[in-house]
């Protein structure tokens, strides 16, 4: 078996949040703030994602630490207030008319990266959730929240497997834990690893787009392939699970390491740990025939 791992490229992991707010919608911290409390707890990645409207501020931005323009722009429905929220980076304004479809395909064109932000949201009266059928059926967009803590993890890894089994590696969907953070209490506690080989804007695009980064909620670790078997490291011991097309469970176990040789049926593979309530998640890994 062949098994693509999107984490054979060159780098170090770096850690980086794509989806916070500040007093510019209805964060509590002010831009300059959070930003430094950021770098403060060791992030180098930073994307500011404030509600319809794209916030800059490079004060802190160095050779180790680089804030990155976004936004999270409501997907109206009937209102202009109702709707699922769709996250934009790389962009340089929001986008306030539009299907989703029509959201996606402007950001693409003009260099942005989208991601559908907490799927299973029932905020908004109801309407904020991104739909199993919109999940698998939206094209172009590249990120999933698969931990967000306003939205429901089982959903939304649900959500999730359904995009990686319609869409395949031709077209992969790419799964991020984010603080969406507002308030002290939503600070630092979902991120992504990111393999970069520099801070720099154009690094941390390449590698959300290629998938070479975790997901986590606390967890640290690493996957390698090495002869066509899949190996995992934690930083703990944890329950390491190996999910595959579908949502299928294909092997499971404890401790600070497991591994899992594909028989070829997987379609993909993707990694789970946990460990006392802090989590890991890898982006799949896909099996094909040599």
């Amino acid at each position: 078996m062949r098994v693509m791992i999107p984490y054979d490229v060159p780098g170090t992991f770096h850690r980086a949040q794509l989806h916070c707010h500040t007093t510019e919608s209805d964060g509590r911290f002010t831009p300059r703030d959070l930003l430094r409390m950021y770098r403060d707890a060791g992030y180098s990645f930073v994307a500011l994602t404030d509600h319809n409207r794209v916030t800059r501020c490079d004060d802190l931005n160095g050779s180790d630490f680089l804030a990155i323009p976004g936004t999270e722009d409501t997907v109206s429905r009937l209102l202009r207030p109702l709707g699922p929220h769709m996250g934009r980076l790389f962009v340089d304004a929001a986008l306030r008319e539009g299907t989703a479809q029509q959201r996606v395909d402007r950001t693409v064109a003009s260099g942005g990266i989208v991601s559908l932000c907490h799927p299973s949201w029932t905020g908004n009266l109801w309407t904020g959730t991104w739909s199993p059928q919109a999940v698998v059926t939206l094209r172009g967009y590249h990120l999933l929240e698969i931990w967000n803590p306003h939205s429901n993890p089982t959903e939304d890894l649900r959500r999730w497997d359904m995009a990686l089994t319609a869409r395949g590696p031709q077209a992969p969907v790419w799964g991020v834990a984010v603080d969406d953070c507002h308030h002290a209490g939503q600070f630092d506690r979902g991120w992504i690893m990111v393999k970069v080989p520099a801070v720099t804007a154009e690094a941390l695009r390449a590698a959300l787009l290629g998938g070479a980064f975790y997901a986590s909620t606390g967890l640290s670790g690493e996957v390698t392939v090495s002869d066509g078997r899949i190996d995992v490291r934690v930083d703990e011991p944890a329950r390491i699970r190996f999910v595959g097309r579908g949502g299928r469970l294909l092997a499971e176990a404890r401790g600070t390491a497991a591994g899992y040789r594909p028989d070829g049926t997987e379609g993909y593979v993707r990694v789970e740990a946990t460990s006392g309530g802090r989590a890991l998640w890898s982006q799949p890994l896909w099996v094909a025939p040599e």
